[in-house]
């Protein structure tokens, strides 16, 4: 069902199978803050957390939370306290299954925007299957908001072959769409480039 994260089967052997969930953002401040609105519009109790700041202890109900998205460099943690009251420090460790935030949070890896130059937010997610009915909601919640809030407007120009190639995974919001259109701002990539106006038209709708 578009707009929603849904967990699948166990593995075999009665083990949780774990999956990334994973989509990249070409966001303005703009967007973010859209993004931001229409989650706490659709689920009040999120707060965002500014992982790289100072945490107060190990495991804390007090991480450092901040009125913003654009009160946070860097990486924005997207954190329900009603579901989990109480968050672990974070271990800067990779794999991001491997994080004791894994499951309890959704991640955005803010991009930049410098110099009118914009380059790619990501938005991260692990799931499992068992895991809190309340989490898949609030991770359909945020997907929802990232669908709503931005196209899929974006092809790669792939050298030597004179064509354009769709890009799948990668999506932007509709304050740079427009600011890109009207040649505001350039993507970071500079392959990248805006689905040519006149084949949307005939596509006759958003992908």
């Amino acid at each position: 069902m578009p707009g929603t994260w849904r967990t699948g089967r166990p593995t075999t052997g009665g083990r949780p199978k774990r999956r990334d969930r994973v989509k990249a953002l070409l966001l303005l401040p703009e967007d973010e803050l859209a993004l931001q609105a229409a989650i706490v519009a659709e689920q009040p109790t999120v707060r965002l957390v500014d992982e790289r700041a100072p945490w107060p202890a190990m495991t804390t109900s007090r991480p450092p939370a901040r009125d913003s998205v654009l009160d946070i460099e860097r990486s924005v943690l997207i954190w329900d306290p009603s579901i989990h009251p109480r968050l672990p420090r974070p271990r800067f460790t990779r794999p991001a299954r491997r994080s004791p935030l894994a499951g309890r949070v959704v991640r955005l890896d803010r991009g930049t925007y410098v110099d009118g130059v914009l380059t790619a937010s990501v938005i991260s997610a692990v799931l499992w299957d068992g895991m809190k009915p309340e989490m898949v909601s609030l991770f359909s919640t945020v997907w929802r908001a990232v669908l709503q809030g931005t196209s899929g407007y974006l092809v790669r120009w792939v050298e030597g072959t004179g064509q354009e190639q769709r890009i799948f995974g990668m999506r932007i919001g509709h304050h740079a769409l427009a600011a890109a259109r009207e040649g505001r701002i350039s993507l970071g990539d500079e392959r990248m480039r805006l689905y040519p106006p006149s084949q949307e038209k005939a596509r006759g709708a958003h992908w």
